[in-house]
């Protein structure tokens, strides 16, 4: 309870730094949001001037938590750039604490959007109504695939050529497996089909690297935004697509599956990129892929966890999620062999 108040007053006091009438703050409301792989997030309502506001709040949770280690100097620019663009629907980014002075730790303070996650309207909705958040789900992942890669963040770093990313991403499988504790020959394949079964190239443009339901909220007026940015990357645009996939089995509804057609066609339209780019194959292809992202430092969350360099909870929670992987990213590999005739 102590811990919570403290929070409280740290944050009113961020907020009084930042009002014409400082006297007027006040936190109405906070609590944490669950779930994320690295950040540690937060819901704060704040009283100012008789006005009402909503805020989320993300910081660096404390050394030895986070399953994935990024950097919110980098999401403050990726943020700050992609919002000043106008090309891509967001919530404004409004605030960083780069160094934890004034949060407790490093961290960004975001507008909070007026909108449902798509994970939670989905789950809740008819199934015949499913079909129809295809499109808008294709209207978010078509705008990051045709966002001019001239116009990123320049602290995203740009691969040489689409062939030496494929290969950086494809090693990065090879590498985990040869330092994974236990030597997962399963890691081995994937890395092996990924080399002999290259999809057609496209144009190396902007990665969100978390691309999925519960990261899509849905305004009233259909103006929808995409959330959590920490991932993004420059690199091969349908790796968004393929952790969509893996993503809609660990938190359906799969919303990609409920009208493919009209997902593909109208992502095709926006992006710009053939059918023979952009298709269910090549979702296969890149959920094998992208999949890594999570998986590999799941898995050594887990070998850290097991020689007690952690004690984190939450690493502990997704070990599940290990075995629940290795059986989608199965199903995928062998979905993408059938339909392609791919090499073993």
């Amino acid at each position: 309870m102590t811990e919570a108040i403290d929070t409280r007053a740290q944050l009113e006091e961020f907020f009084r730094r930042r009002s014409d009438d400082p006297d007027s703050v006040k936190v109405v409301d906070y609590e944490l949001i669950t779930g994320g792989y690295s950040r540690q997030m937060s819901r704060v309502w704040v009283e100012d001037a008789g006005q009402r506001r909503g805020f989320i709040v993300r910081q660096d949770p404390p050394p030895g938590q986070a399953i994935i280690d990024t950097d919110r100097a980098t999401e403050w620019e990726v943020l700050s750039t992609l919002h000043e663009s106008g090309k891509i629907p967001m919530p404004a980014p409004l605030w960083f604490d780069p160094t934890g002075e004034e949060l407790g730790s490093p961290g960004i303070v975001i507008e909070m959007f007026d909108g449902e996650a798509l994970v939670s309207l989905g789950r809740k909705c008819d199934p015949s109504e499913l079909p129809g958040f295809a499109p808008r789900l294709a209207e978010l992942g078509g705008a990051l695939a045709a966002f001019p890669r001239e116009e990123a963040p320049a602290c995203l770093e740009v691969p040489a050529s689409w062939d030496d990313y494929i290969d950086s991403r494809i090693q990065y499988w090879i590498d985990a497996e040869q330092r994974h504790t236990d030597r997962d020959p399963f890691m081995r394949m994937i890395g092996a089909y990924l080399k002999a079964n290259r999809p057609p190239p496209v144009p190396l443009g902007l990665v969100h690297g978390d691309f999925q339901v519960a990261n899509v909220l849905l305004g009233d007026d259909g103006n929808d935004v995409l959330i959590d940015w920490e991932l993004a990357h420059i690199g091969d645009p349908r790796e968004d697509l393929g952790w969509c996939m893996m993503a809609s089995v660990t938190q359906p509804p799969d919303v990609i599956g409920a009208d493919e057609e009209a997902f593909y066609s109208r992502y095709r339209e926006i992006s710009g990129l053939s059918e023979e780019q952009v298709n269910p194959t090549t979702t296969d292809y890149f959920l094998l892929l992208a999949s890594a992202t999570v998986f590999v430092p799941v898995t050594e969350q887990l070998a850290a966890l097991d020689k007690g360099e952690t004690t984190g909870i939450q690493v502990a929670y997704m070990s599940p999620a290990v075995s629940g992987m290795h059986d989608v990213l199965y199903r995928a590999l062998k979905r993408h062999q059938a339909a392609s005739g791919g090499a073993k």
